[in-house]
């Protein structure tokens, strides 16, 4: 073990070496492709395979989807078909090992170590309002308090009444 880390302090690039590369976006294939980058707020290490086994059979993708490591807590999922990669998106919120999961579009245009994953989404159930309050409108006026509506579901007035909200993992500025 000491004689390979001898070697390795021996080691060194220098511009002898080899010329720089630079590559432009058209090596960068993304036809026909559709990404999503992936947070997984969580500390534990992260099983894709147990992701896979998770994820695979409930989106039910039409078309076969693959999925890429892209540095710590982070996956791309490759969908070949849009609407996959849009229902996946519209089913929001997701969790994974009782943990958040963050979804955003990915298109390469920046490193994926420099993605900011900055909402998520979450179902919130409101409690101990009047029947005649439990409508879009007052889900939409919590909007100001909570987060920025994205969608009511007021179907079981009596039993569930619940509003769709992404909410800023930014800082909030106090007024």
């Amino acid at each position: 073990m000491d004689e390979v880390l001898k070697e390795w302090k021996k080691l060194s690039l220098t511009n002898e070496d080899g010329e720089r590369v630079r590559l432009t976006k058209s090596h960068f294939s993304t036809d026909e492709k559709h990404i999503l980058a992936v947070r997984f707020m969580t500390r534990s290490a992260l099983n894709v395979e147990a992701v896979v086994r998770t994820f695979k059979p409930l989106w039910r993708a039409r078309k076969e989807f693959v999925i890429r490591e892209a540095g710590d807590h982070m996956l791309l999922f490759v969908f070949r078909s849009d609407t996959d990669a849009e229902r996946v998106l519209a089913n929001e919120p997701w969790s994974f090992d009782k943990h958040v999961v963050l979804f955003r579009r990915y298109n390469f245009s920046i490193q994926t170590k420099n993605l900011k994953f900055f909402t998520m989404k979450f179902w919130i159930k409101m409690h101990g309002l009047p029947m005649s309050m439990l409508n879009t409108i007052t889900a939409m006026e919590l909007e100001g308090t909570i987060g920025n509506y994205d969608a009511v579901n007021i179907t079981n007035k009596l039993h569930d009444p619940r509003t769709l909200v992404t909410i800023s993992a930014q800082k909030r500025e106090k007024t």
